[in-house]
């Protein structure tokens, strides 16, 4: 028999913050923050509402939500359906970045929970989370393609849905500073969170549309540590929030549906919230992936919002002072003593199937097998499936997070789906692998990243595939969140919500082939003097030539320029720095790299730095592949006579760090 559905009047203004904390948390990624919130439980009527949000980033419409609701009733019995559709777009190196969240949560005419369906589409499939709530557990089911994975988790005492909250904030928030508490189910995170909501008084709110008295209130939710404003009007609908995030305050406002997609029509898509999440470094560090050992200062500006655990076999707590931490990064080696062992137990939920490491798909068991079967040695096997997905992979901003199968088809990703592509094929070949979540050092910034750790003969050893280094993966980076994804990658979100966006870094050190180099507090990035850039960092100097000026000295990742010369002819020098990769022909690689520069050219080889480097030049443009360790250098040289001027500046490029 088809349930029996009466349309409710007012608008929904409940689980907004649900759909919100999903964009948010997936944010993360990318670079998260959240809520449930209250929803008008007024009587029944012949007329549905729905309910429009614009979300703002700055004063860039960047998205919206929109709300629906319903009464239905089955078996005699009525419930509450509330149905949320939202989505994101923004822009990253260029290309569009599309996220979208959707849920329907189902509650008794009481406003207890009982089933939860939440869809994310942030890569080119979807990913469907249904969660049944039964009197003493949550059944889980995770669909994603073809694949089915369910779990359990415990779930007693009153687990409240949108509506329900929404009573239950209307009922007991009358006064400034009344409370409440209640408990219910977030399906990001696949578990009970508890909040606690304040009523802080009455302000004038205005959304652009008209202004209204609306009730403000503090929610906090204490698993994620977040806390969130929001104004509701006098039935309990939210109208406005605002919410921390890593590229800054998300408000979003009561709108309406031609406003929204006009408004975003008019988008101008800028980069800057994505550039506000790097953190610019104090030092251009040398060879990165081939470093050996950092120290580094953090800096908590929100210490209030605590620190994830950083501790672990090769991150070493040095000081901590609440606000301050000092951390040494170590390269762990492939071959050391064991640090211990794990039971099978243990091991488990590293070797296992889940939704985003899905490796029953047989494109995964194939490359597994065929890249490492043979292979008796585990640290070699580890090695040639992280240089595999390094080959065969494609950097794509827009492709946000997917399970590693759709990775595997559509070979290109963010550096999420490079993790979660060699973690599959990894426990494929009967390694135990997680997920880890932290930031890295890339080009005079430390941003968002994401990489593994293998267990290979007694320790957890870290590999890196977007960001390869000749063996395990070098200590420029600080891992915040290790996970098996199981449960998903909302814990590790939540972790990096603590840390993205709040804390600053500062290197201290760092050793390099056996060499220690303190940083001055005081030292510049670089310095041009009489002609001469140094950069103190890369001990790397230039001197320029007669008549050229320096230009472009401030670029920082994803831009690859150190440098540039401008002549008096037009005539352009520029100097990039790109990191080590693993090919399998080196010279037939960098001859690549150069024709990416220099079309149809000429092939001669330069001495600089006591070694022959392949070239490529032409009477206009000329390149030059210079390997120094796992740095690359390209210099590039553009305007009449440009193999002679490249042979000039090649002979004055100067480096006190020149690797064996």
């Amino acid at each position: 028999m088809k349930p029996k559905t009466i349309k409710q009047k007012k608008g929904p203004g409940g689980n907004l913050g649900l759909a919100r904390l999903g964009i948010i948390l997936w944010l993360v990624i990318l670079a998260w923050s959240p809520g449930l919130f209250a929803r008008s439980v007024q009587g029944e009527a012949n007329k549905e509402e729905t309910r429009w949000y614009s979300i703002r980033l700055g004063e860039e419409t960047v998205g919206y939500v929109k709300e629906t609701g319903s009464r239905l009733q089955q078996a005699g019995r009525w419930y509450w359906k509330s149905v949320t559709e939202s989505k994101i777009v923004l822009r990253r190196l260029g290309q569009k970045v599309e996220m979208r969240v959707s849920y329907e949560h189902l509650e008794t005419d009481e406003g207890l929970l009982k089933k939860i369906t939440a869809e994310q589409l942030l890569a080119g499939s979807r990913v469907r989370t249904e969660i049944e709530v039964e009197e003493d557990r949550a059944k889980i089911k995770n669909l994603t393609g073809n694949q089915v994975f369910s779990r359990e988790i415990p779930s007693s005492g009153r687990l409240l849905g949108p509506v329900g909250i929404g009573k239950l904030t209307n009922d007991k928030l009358k006064r400034p500073g009344d409370k409440v508490e209640y408990r219910t189910i977030l399906a990001e995170l696949a578990q009970v969170i508890s909040g606690e909501r304040t009523l802080v008084g009455e302000e004038v709110v205005d959304c652009g549309r008209n202004k209204m008295t609306a009730r403000k209130v503090i929610d906090r939710i204490s698993q994620i540590e977040t806390t969130r404003q929001v104004w509701l009007d006098m039935e309990g609908n939210e109208v406005k929030a605002v919410e921390p995030s890593p590229f800054g305050d998300i408000v979003t406002c009561l709108s309406s549906e031609q406003e929204v997609m006009e408004a975003m029509a008019a988008s101008r898509g800028q980069e800057q919230f994505f550039q506000s999440s790097l953190i610019r470094s104090n030092v251009r560090l040398p060879q990165a992936r081939g470093l050996d050992r950092l120290v580094v200062r953090l800096k908590h500006s929100q210490p209030e919002l605590g620190w994830p655990d950083l501790a672990n076999e090769y991150q070493k707590i040095l000081e901590n002072s609440g606000e301050v931490k000092v951390v040494e990064l170590k390269r762990v080696p492939l071959r050391s003593s064991p640090d211990g062992q794990l039971s099978a137990e243990e091991k488990k939920p590293y070797l296992e199937a889940n939704t985003y490491i899905d490796i029953n798909d047989p494109e995964i068991k194939r490359i597994a097998s065929e890249v490492a079967g043979r292979e008796k040695n585990v640290f070699q096997k580890a090695l040639k499936l992280r240089d595999w997905v390094s080959r065969n992979l494609a950097f794509d901003a827009g492709f946000v997070f997917a399970p590693a199968s759709e990775v595997m088809k559509a070979k290109k990703a963010t550096c999420a789906g490079y993790a979660a592509l060699l973690a599959a094929l990894l426990r494929a070949a009967g390694i135990p692998s997680r997920y880890l979540m932290g930031i890295v050092y890339a080009n005079g910034i430390w941003g968002g990243h994401a990489w593994v750790e293998a267990w290979l003969e007694g320790r957890w050893v870290p590999l890196d595939a977007a960001l390869p280094s000749p063996g395990a993966a070098d200590p420029a980076r600080i891992a915040i969140a290790r996970s098996s994804l199981a449960e998903g990658p909302g814990g590790s979100l939540v972790a990096a919500q603590k840390f993205f966006g709040s804390v600053s870094v500062e290197v201290l050190e760092f050793s390099l082939k056996g060499r220690t180099v303190k940083i001055n507090q005081n030292q510049p990035l670089y310095e041009v003097k009489d002609n001469r850039y140094w950069n103190p960092g890369l001990q790397l100097g230039l001197r320029a030539p007669d008549g050229f000026t320096f230009a472009e000295l401030d670029g920082v990742w994803p831009d690859r320029t150190l440098l540039a010369l401008k002549g008096p002819d037009g005539q352009v020098v520029r100097l990039f720095q790109e990191g080590w990769f693993p090919s399998e022909n080196l010279e037939k690689y960098l001859l690549e790299r150069l024709k990416k520069e220099v079309n149809g050219g000429r092939q001669i080889q330069l001495r600089v730095w006591g070694k022959k480097r392949p070239a490529l030049v032409s009477a206009e443009k000329s390149a030059l592949a210079i390997l120094n360790g796992t740095d690359l250098f390209l210099l590039v040289a553009s305007g009449k006579n440009s193999e002679k001027l490249l042979a000039g500046v090649a002979a004055a490029l100067e480096n006190r760090l020149i690797a064996d």
